[in-house]
């Protein structure tokens, strides 16, 4: 029988075939069938063998290639592996350099410190040597402008080794504070006066100074006083003209 006369349903049952069925066979029919079910299988088997030999060259072509791919595959490992060992030994040599550059960072950080400590103190240098001679010629106005800048400076700065090179006598805390007393005391004289004489430019003047030199609460309190003793001033006086008007 041609192998293009296979049926599903012989397939299905052939699938289903074994020797139980065959020794329980009695009707010749049956056994007529199955014999040919058996021969359809037989059939279908030889075509698979003829498909699969005449396949066999592509297989085997497949198969070289396969090796020969694999035998690439093994020369190309040969060769990795050294170029392997060299990226290791590079990448040591890179985190060794790279833990010498933060080495190197954190140096050039402390050297930008010390250069901004050194230019600093320098700087209170002159600004405490034109303190002392405002002093003296009681420059009130330049002398409390310092005082104020005096703020600016940091506390490593005044904190470092090179302070003593800002100052040959007292250390620039000292100088500070006692000009800052001072000068308070002047400015408070300054404005005391300027009240006494009605001299409002000084007044506004003397104000201005008070938080320069970090006294900005006593600055409102005598400004307050002041306005509170003119305004009292002012009401006495118009009741007085109203009293004889």
């Amino acid at each position: 029988m041609p192998v293009e006369a296979l049926m599903d349903d012989d397939l299905d049952e052939l699938a289903w075939l074994n020797l139980d069925d065959v020794s329980q066979t009695l009707d010749v029919s049956e056994i007529e069938h199955l014999y040919q079910t058996l021969e359809l299988e037989e059939a279908r088997i030889e075509v698979e063998i003829s498909d699969c030999v005449e396949h066999r060259n592509s297989v085997d072509t497949r198969l070289a290639q396969l090796s020969a791919l694999h035998k690439s595959v093994e020369a190309t490992i040969l060769l990795v592996k050294p170029m392997q060992r060299v990226i290791d030994a590079t990448a040591g040599n890179a985190g060794a350099i790279s833990g010498h550059v933060r080495e190197l960072d954190q140096e050039r950080v402390k050297l930008e410190h010390a250069l901004n400590t050194v230019k600093e103190t320098v700087e209170l240098k002159s600004r405490l040597s034109e303190l002392l001679t405002a002093m003296e010629t009681r420059d009130v106005d330049r002398a409390s402008l310092l005082v104020h800048e005096y703020k600016a400076t940091s506390s490593d700065t005044l904190d470092s080794p090179f302070i003593a090179f800002a100052s040959d006598s007292s250390p620039p805390r000292d100088i500070i504070a006692a000009a800052t007393k001072e000068l308070v005391e002047r400015v408070t004289f300054m404005f005391n006066t300027a009240v006494e004489s009605s001299n409002t430019r000084e007044i506004g003047r003397c104000f201005r100074l008070f938080p320069q030199l970090g006294e900005t609460q006593r600055g409102l309190d005598l400004y307050s006083e002041f306005l509170c003793a003119a305004i009292t001033d002012k009401t006495r006086l118009a009741q007085v003209h109203t009293t004889y008007a």
